[in-house]
């Protein structure tokens, strides 16, 4: 990528993920890039007051996905199962040069200035949140 980050930057924010399928009751959506073949399995449970828990990732999926899949978990607490699209839009007007504080994580916009520098590799960092829009809109 950068000299601003390397492939262990990638590795820590990969590892703010629970990489496993869960062992109780969830359900599934899964999120695919065709171009490169990036796959990521988002496993979630909703519960009695339509309360959607993020329990676990996975699938095969190159380390800027990866990443960027882990700081989605790490921030999962945070996430409004309703304002998916607009979570998916912020990140993408990052991208787009528009600067924003919305994320309030430092690990999480460190990794989209990074990618910022890279056009090419935008599905890949994104692919995740278009994986959480996919799960709102089975959600209604």
């Amino acid at each position: 990528m950068s000299q601003e980050s390397n492939f262990e930057d990638f590795l820590r924010w990969k590892s703010f993920a629970v990489w496993e399928k869960p062992s109780v009751d969830h359900k599934v959506v899964k999120g695919l890039n065709p171009l490169c073949g990036d796959e990521i399995l988002i496993y979630y449970h909703i519960d009695k007051n339509q309360s959607l828990e993020i329990l676990g990732l996975g699938g095969e999926s190159c380390s800027i996905c990866s990443a960027a899949a882990g700081l989605l978990f790490r921030n999962k607490t945070a996430l409004q199962w309703k304002n998916y699209q607009s979570y998916l839009q912020e990140r993408k007007n990052f991208l787009d040069g528009v600067d924003s504080d919305l994320f309030q994580d430092p690990e999480e916009i460190s990794f989209f200035r990074t990618l910022r520098t890279h056009p090419g590799r935008y599905r890949c960092g994104l692919l995740p949140w278009q994986t959480l829009v996919k799960l709102s809109e089975e959600m209604r």
